[in-house]
């Protein structure tokens, strides 16, 4: 059978049948991936979501086996949230194919998940506002997929772009208006948060598995590009799976400060121009052992157009003097005090 030799990881353990892999979901939901190091952000994540933002939608926290995620964190997720439910990924596919590990099991866990249309998060995204508002986006609605854009960095020509088209005969409309496809820059998306309607597309999402296999991913994909992340729209467009990504570019959520520069964490907004999250967490910076015990104060956010004039540490953007950024409303200066107040209290992320 071609499908069965296309997904040699697919069968025989929780799924018999294509059929059964449709059957499998139903309903909206929320998917992150964790293990014990990233824990105390997927914990802050998921309490921000009950506590403040009012967010119901039901929640499958994924992890790569009893090495990965101590039975007591899933014994704290289970105890303190309702509709959270934990779950081990390598259980579902041949993990001796596919050996799920860091970036990869993202693709794996939409894949898995007891939902049909599922928001797949990663652990150290914070949301400002209810994270359900983003299956009604129109585009989403319309194509079952909602991806959004990364800084727009490194335009011309470069070996990821000569590798794709090496390949990557008849694009999709949607890849010919990418910035990568015309080389205006190396990165098109970020894969910080994603939403995917799993039985509309599964044909995109298996090929976006595939390019995330063990021997593909460490031969080939991730010396190409970084990670995951180009591996959505990629293996979408491998299976002619029309895609939607946002059409508002990458926004610099962040501290406005003197010189003409606001500095953060890379966001996002919907067509209607409100910010809606950033990565990175409440922290300056998480892979900074001084600057992980520092909680950031966000004020402002800039899109990323024209393009930008990023620091060399791509953490600012340094603003041109005819432009300003968007100052937080009421509404965002609100949640965003209550969220770092939260935090103060409870100290999931600084102990």
């Amino acid at each position: 059978m071609l499908h069965q030799s296309l997904y040699p990881w697919l069968y025989g353990h929780k799924f018999k049948n294509f059929g059964e892999i449709l059957k499998s979901s139903e309903g909206k939901g929320i998917v992150i991936c964790t293990g014990d190091k990233h824990f105390k952000y997927a914990r802050s994540t998921i309490d921000t979501f009950r506590h403040i933002l009012n967010c119901t939608l039901p929640i499958e926290v994924f992890y790569g086996g009893e090495k990965d995620l101590s039975k007591s964190n899933r014994e704290i997720l289970l105890r303190e949230y309702d509709q959270v439910y934990v779950t081990d990924i390598t259980t579902f596919f041949d993990n001796t194919i596919i050996d799920l590990q860091g970036w990869s099991v993202k693709p794996y866990a939409v894949l898995a998940s007891r939902f049909e249309e599922v928001i797949l998060l990663d652990a150290d995204i914070t949301f400002i506002r209810n994270p359900s508002i983003l299956f009604d986006d129109k585009g989403y609605q319309e194509k079952g997929t909602l991806f959004f854009k990364d800084r727009t960095l490194h335009p011309g020509r470069n070996p990821s772009i000569t590798w794709l088209k090496s390949w990557m005969i008849h694009p999709l409309p949607q890849t010919k208006e990418s910035r990568f496809w015309n080389e205006k820059s190396r990165h098109e998306m970020e894969s910080g948060t994603v939403l995917i309607h799993k039985t509309k597309t599964i044909l995109g999402l298996l090929n976006v598995c595939k390019l995330n296999e063990k021997k593909i991913r460490e031969k080939v994909v991730y010396h190409k590009v970084y990670g995951d992340k180009e591996t959505f729209w990629m293996g979408f467009d491998m299976a002619r799976q029309s895609y939607h990504m946002n059409g508002k570019p990458c926004t610099l959520i962040g501290q406005y400060v003197q010189g003409r520069s606001i500095c953060g964490q890379i966001g996002q907004q919907l067509e209607a121009g409100k910010i809606v999250f950033w990565n990175g967490h409440i922290i300056k910076d998480k892979n900074d052992r001084r600057n992980r015990k520092v909680l950031v104060n966000f004020n402002a956010y800039f899109a990323d157009e024209n393009p930008s004039i990023w620091d060399d540490y791509l953490e600012c953007i340094l603003l041109r003097s005819e432009v300003e950024p968007t100052e937080f409303d009421e509404e965002e200066r609100g949640i965003f005090k209550a969220i770092i107040e939260r935090e103060k209290e409870k100290h999931f992320v600084i102990s």
